[in-house]
């Protein structure tokens, strides 16, 4: 099964790229993870630098992020 490849730029303390290979394997600046820690690597990237918008650009397709984006400023405006 190929998976889309997908290259993260977290821009955090410790770890620069979280990339996905078509082949499933994550590696966190050139090393090999495994999923559970790309993802954790990706929660504290977020939690850290409140840089939520900049990771789900990465990774989701433009039509969803732009749906995340709307709901994000929809709440927001409350």
């Amino acid at each position: 099964m190929d998976y889309e490849t997908i290259k993260v730029g977290l821009k955090k303390k410790g770890a620069h790229t979280l990339e996905r290979n078509n082949a499933g394997i994550w590696s966190l600046d050139g090393k090999e993870v495994t999923q559970e820690a790309a993802i954790s690597e990706l929660v504290e990237a977020v939690e850290e630098l409140g840089y939520w918008c900049q990771v789900a650009k990465d990774v989701l397709p433009t039509e969803q992020f732009e749906m995340v984006q709307e709901s994000y400023e929809y709440h927001e405006e409350d």
